[in-house]
């Protein structure tokens, strides 16, 4: 499928449901000359600008909403077992435990690395898991998978920077140094508020803290869970 396609559709009806066709119209203006052939600058660009023209006409709340509902989704037959075990017990130490196990499991029989690097990553608090911290969940974005090993072995930090995204237009950016409003990575944070509304069964509000947007050397995203219950 067109990535470029798929992800413009998504944020028009997100858009539109939330303001109307012709709010949509008028912000995603240009959109229909993109697709995954478009030239990376020039799709870089134009989400920026796009981004951009939302902070001006949407409140903080309405862009979180907007573009976190444009983020890939984690499979969600894996989270089924997680959510009725938060459902029977509310624990979210239990919850993250699974995750984690999900994620061992997949980082040793999918990519079959070694268990010393699997502990590394786990200390980063790099996966779906992430740790408690408090009354939220800080979670590291891992590298995308077919750059994981050029990461990890990998000795500069802007090198590493431009592979570290699993996004395609993150990782054009910081490659052809073009600014990006941070709030373009609220659409990877999605990508946590998914998993924790699915196992919540509640409303949850993502933030993120670390960007490598902004220079940092990794991607951070505070979860806030709206019911703490363990």
């Amino acid at each position: 499928m067109d990535f470029e396609r798929m992800w413009l559709d998504n944020l028009s009806r997100q858009l539109e449901e939330l303001k109307g066709e012709e709010f949509s119209d008028t912000v995603m203006k240009g959109s229909e000359k993109l697709d995954s052939a478009t030239a990376p600058e020039n799709v870089i660009r134009w989400t920026a600008g796009v981004v951009k023209k939302m902070k001006e006409e949407l409140s903080d709340e309405e862009l979180h909403d907007v573009v976190t509902c444009c983020a890939c989704h984690y499979p969600g037959e894996k989270l089924l077992p997680v959510r009725d075990a938060f459902r029977e017990r509310g624990d979210f130490h239990e919850a993250i435990d699974l995750l984690r196990e999900q994620f061992v499991e997949s980082m040793r029989d999918e990519m079959h690395l070694d268990m010393e690097v699997v502990d590394k990553l786990l200390e980063m608090g790099m996966g779906v898991a992430g740790v408690l911290d408090g009354n939220r969940i800080i979670a590291t974005k891992i590298p995308r998978s077919g750059n994981l090993r050029k990461w990890l072995s990998g000795k500069d930090p802007q090198e590493r920077r431009k592979i570290y995204c699993h996004c395609p237009r993150v990782n054009e950016a910081v490659n052809h140094g073009i600014e990006m409003p941070v709030e373009y990575c609220l659409c990877g944070a999605g990508f946590y508020r998914d998993i924790w509304e699915t196992i919540t069964e509640s409303p949850v509000r993502v933030e993120v803290i670390e960007s490598v947007f902004a220079g940092d050397d990794f991607c951070r995203v505070a979860i806030y869970p709206l019911i703490v219950r363990g």
